[in-house]
């Protein structure tokens, strides 16, 4: 969590900021007329003075606000600032806070032991916050990557810009049923529909339109059985083995997977292929910033390490309970006297 905050206090520079302000136009004189007397605006009153809501005795400020604002994710402060009534309702949220706080104080929950160990936790990271908040600038100058790094990372990580070979499929999907309750056809039934649509393309039907009137597969049925572009590893061994080997352009003969029968039809194949530092640019960008994220925090933790004790200790293992010995007599399995059995004849 506080790794999260590191970024997103040195993005958004720790604290909210209001938008710039338009000064007002100055007056303007216009010959003959005694010029317009200038009032001094009365000065902002400071964040603590600004009340925003009462509850109770207490009340929300604006000091109050902005020390809130400051704990929220990077997202949750750009809809605050950003969507109209987002202050407003951020304050209403901390006024009911603030209501039921009143109302627990009063009913003495802030006396708990929970409370007072969440209490100290909150402590912590709230404390860790400010140190963050405190060393941005410096941790900001250590978080920028410029595109040689970009460069170098993606030299060191070749693998990780590999594109596999890639697959434009369509195809016709009649389903076997697979049990009882189960939809679809028995087998004999689904190789008759096989046969009916080849027949129909055979006649010069289009595939797309079969597939759209035949298929059983909803995620591309609508879309006249299109699987675009996609790594053939990811489907079914017998359909991806198809997909790999059928000529371009021709309805394959019938394939059988545990769905059912497919008609498959390739569309386009590319082979998998290194790709381009320009063309990888982007993607490549992101996973060195979260590598020099990594690096910046650790470094930190490193740092911090030398200057205070630091120790993580696992607890031992609480020791087993030994289970009662049993005696020899209750070791043996008590015999079971047989119920008489009622015949017609009476009694046995």
């Amino acid at each position: 969590m506080l790794r999260a905050s590191l970024i997103s206090l040195i993005a958004l520079g720790v604290a909210a900021q209001e938008p710039a302000k338009t000064p007002a136009p100055a007056p303007v004189s216009v010959p003959g007329t005694a010029p317009t007397p200038v009032t001094e605006p009365a000065p902002a009153p400071k964040p603590e003075e600004l009340v925003l809501a009462k509850v109770g005795d207490e009340v929300v400020t604006e000091a109050d606000f902005q020390a809130a604002f400051r704990l929220l994710g990077q997202q949750e402060q750009m809809q605050v600032l950003m969507v109209q009534g987002g202050k407003d309702e951020f304050v209403k949220r901390m006024a009911e806070s603030k209501l039921l706080s009143v109302k627990a104080r009063r009913m003495d929950l802030d006396k708990t032991p929970g409370y007072q160990r969440a209490l100290d936790r909150a402590k912590d990271d709230l404390l860790a916050r400010e140190y963050l908040a405190k060393e941005g600038a410096t941790l900001q100058k250590k978080l920028v990557v410029d595109e040689a790094a970009v460069k170098a990372f993606y030299d060191k990580h070749p693998d990780r810009f590999k594109q596999p070979e890639l697959v434009s499929v369509r195809h016709i999907l009649v389903t076997v049923k697979q049990g009882e309750g189960k939809q679809g056809l028995s087998d004999a039934d689904a190789k008759a529909r096989i046969a009916k649509i080849q027949a129909e393309l055979k006649k010069g039907a289009k595939f797309e339109a079969l597939a759209t009137k035949y298929s059983d597969d909803p995620g591309s049925k609508e879309k006249g059985g299109l699987y675009a572009d996609a790594d053939p590893s990811g489907w079914v061994p017998e359909f991806g083995a198809a997909a790999r080997t059928q000529p371009v352009g021709k309805v394959g003969d019938p394939v059988k997977t545990a769905y059912g029968y497919h008609l498959i039809k390739v569309e386009s194949r590319n082979p998998a292929r290194q790709v381009p530092f320009e063309e990888a640019k982007g993607p490549a960008e992101k996973m060195a910033q979260q590598e020099r994220q990594a690096f910046v925090w650790n470094e930190l933790m490193d740092g911090l390490r030398k200057e205070i004790p630091f120790e993580l200790i696992k607890p031992a293992p609480a020791p087993k309970t030994p289970e009662p010995a049993k005696s020899p007599d209750a070791q043996k399995a008590p015999e079971t006297s047989k119920a008489p059995v009622a015949t017609k004849g009476g009694a046995e």
